[in-house]
């Protein structure tokens, strides 16, 4: 496995961890921000990132975003695995492309 499906995979896992807190926080109507794990590909990162309902949602609607503590995702930028789609503040999101958009494609959990 190369370098870049092994980013994709990484997001991917964190998305899907990701996927089970927000469905907790709907299922417990939980009001304001959500912490969700930062999506970068730093197996060993666990910081928070305090998201809405609405915006993890605009998030969510694109099978190949992510989103990162703003910083974090530079290895992956530098690799050619994701380019940044917005910085705003301390959140960047970022769009997975080639080998690991297709990976973060194939894995989305929201296809029907």
């Amino acid at each position: 496995m190369s370098d870049v499906e092994r980013i994709g995979e990484a997001q991917v896992a964190f998305r899907n961890a990701n996927e089970t807190i927000q469905a907790s926080a709907d299922r417990a109507a939980i009001l304001g921000n959500i912490p969700f794990v930062c999506e970068c590909p730093d197996g060993d990162c666990m910081e928070l990132v305090q998201l809405s309902f609405d915006q993890y949602e605009a998030i969510r609607q694109h099978p190949t975003r992510f989103f990162n503590i703003t910083g974090h995702e530079r290895s992956s930028v530098d690799r050619g695995a994701e380019r940044i789609v917005v910085v705003a503040d301390e959140l960047t999101v970022v769009e997975k492309i080639g080998v690991a958009g297709e990976v973060a494609a194939e894995a989305y959990p929201r296809q029907s």
